[in-house]
């Protein structure tokens, strides 16, 4: 019997306490939804994690729905989740074609097909293509598992065939990201209920060569320029549909930098500028970007039509640590930055790396001393530096015989100095007490804001 691959669930997979904070929509699952609706396809988005939806009633959703392809989003955290989900959806009977893409996908390759079974196939890389393209083939063959030559083309794609795993020749990244439609925006009605802030990608990628940085990573293993501007008129259109629609004057650029390197980034960033004050749009926003990018002009103007924050990964305030992490960055870079960005009038966040396993006490100090000397910024991440799987940063720990793995997807390791050791347990201690803490209140807000909601006479998804 042909089977017609029509009904498509798109699923962000439940996730631990950890990822229970604050968060907006994800727009990578919404970008791939809004592609297969421009070709006809039905599909929903199931934000598991947004919603704080467990194991089973994400099961239950999906059994109940019963969609022809499902396609989960795969992270470190949520690897043993997707794993126990896929196993009880083929235990349960589902014969439809299961997918998987994402970061650990995309970093741990055809090794995902060994871990989980149940899965028929893997997106590494950028999907909007790959899945289309997937589709297309299933429903020439009629067969969520295809046999033969079927799926040979799709460039992005490792598969079953048979007892046999496959793996087809990476995919270009998208270069011409204006032709891609808007990210498909169906949890944003539910991001504003809750106070949180709507999210634009302007851009993709980052030309930075930081051996820890995941994207990076990620997009080293497709060909392609690693760092790619959508048009200024293309981004204040989407701006311009979510102010018309959800009524949006505040916003966060999710870009990993806003500004790429080179002229070509700051002619965009000049070329946003100006567009914003031809339309008359009145906005608050907030972009990520390098140290390197702070620019006097550039960054005042941003702050006359709407910046009111910028993000930056500082990492540390010792220069030997920034070279190991090939930052390209100085301290007194960093330190100009800040001090320059608060003297503008531009509240900034930093991304913060104190904790490193070759770092001597004397050093852990100059970290300290080196926040206190530009005011104690508040941070938007504070942590020991996290080794993802795949990036150049696991190679190094390798080799340097400290790496531990205790699952595929994890990489952990030992600390040099005890003192150093002993200070981040210290401090780890503390970071998960105040982060319980703000998510119990966070669970609060959210569930006053469906109350209400429900005495407005709303529907409660």
């Amino acid at each position: 019997m042909h089977v017609a691959f029509r009904k498509i669930m798109l699923i962000n997979p439940p996730a631990d306490l950890r990822l229970w904070e604050p968060h907006s929509e994800n727009l990578g699952l919404g970008y791939l939804a809004a592609v297969l609706r421009q070709l006809g396809y039905q599909v929903t988005i199931l934000d598991a994690s947004l919603f704080r939806l467990g194991v089973s009633a994400t099961l239950k959703y999906v059994q109940d729905q019963k969609p022809d392809l499902v396609g989960f989003r795969l992270l470190q955290v949520n690897m043993p989740i997707v794993i126990d989900l896929v196993e009880r959806l083929r235990r349960g009977g589902y014969t439809g074609h299961i997918t998987a893409g994402g970061p650990v996908a995309t970093m741990m390759e055809s090794d995902i097909l060994g871990l989980v079974p149940g899965l028929d196939s893997l997106m590494v890389g950028e999907g909007e293509e790959t899945l289309p393209e997937l589709l297309e083939a299933l429903n020439s063959c009629g067969s969520p598992r295809p046999s033969g030559d079927s799926l040979t083309k799709i460039l992005g794609l490792h598969y079953r065939d048979g007892d046999t795993v496959r793996a087809n020749g990476p995919r270009p990244l998208i270069e011409d990201l204006d032709a891609l439609p808007f990210p498909a925006r169906d949890t944003l009605p539910h991001i504003l209920r809750w106070g949180r802030l709507p999210m634009v990608i302007s851009s993709r990628g980052c030309d930075g060569h930081c051996i820890f940085c995941c994207p990076a990573a990620m997009n080293a293993k497709s060909p392609g320029p690693k760092w790619r501007p959508r048009s200024a008129g293309n981004v204040v259109d989407e701006i311009e549909e979510l102010q018309r629609r959800y009524k949006v004057s505040h916003l966060d650029f999710l870009d990993d930098n806003f500004f790429g390197r080179g002229e070509v980034g700051v002619r965009r960033a000049w070329d946003f500028i100006e567009e914003l004050r031809r339309r008359d749009l009145r906005l608050k926003f907030s972009i990520e970007c390098r140290v390197d990018n702070v620019e006097e002009d550039l960054f005042k103007a941003l702050r006359d039509i709407g910046c009111v924050e910028v993000r930056m990964g500082i990492e540390s305030g010792v220069q030997r640590i920034l070279d190991r992490y090939g930052k390209g960055t100085t301290v007194e870079q960093n330190r100009q930055a800040l001090l320059k960005l608060k003297e503008w009038g531009l509240p900034t966040k930093i991304g913060y790396i104190p904790f490193d396993p070759t770092l001597s006490f004397n050093e852990l100090m100059q970290n300290g001393e080196f926040l206190r000397s530009v005011g104690n910024p508040e941070a938007f991440n504070y942590s020991k530096i996290e080794a993802g799987v795949g990036t150049p940063l696991e190679r190094l720990f390798e080799k340097e015989g400290r790496l531990t793995k205790p699952k595929p997807w994890m990489c952990d390791y030992t600390f040099d100095e005890p003192a150093v050791s002993f200070t981040w347990k210290v401090v780890q201690g503390y970071a998960m007490v105040k982060q319980t803490a703000l998510q119990l209140a966070d669970g609060w807000k959210v569930g006053l804001a469906d109350l209400q909601a429900l005495l407005r006479g709303e529907r409660i998804r």
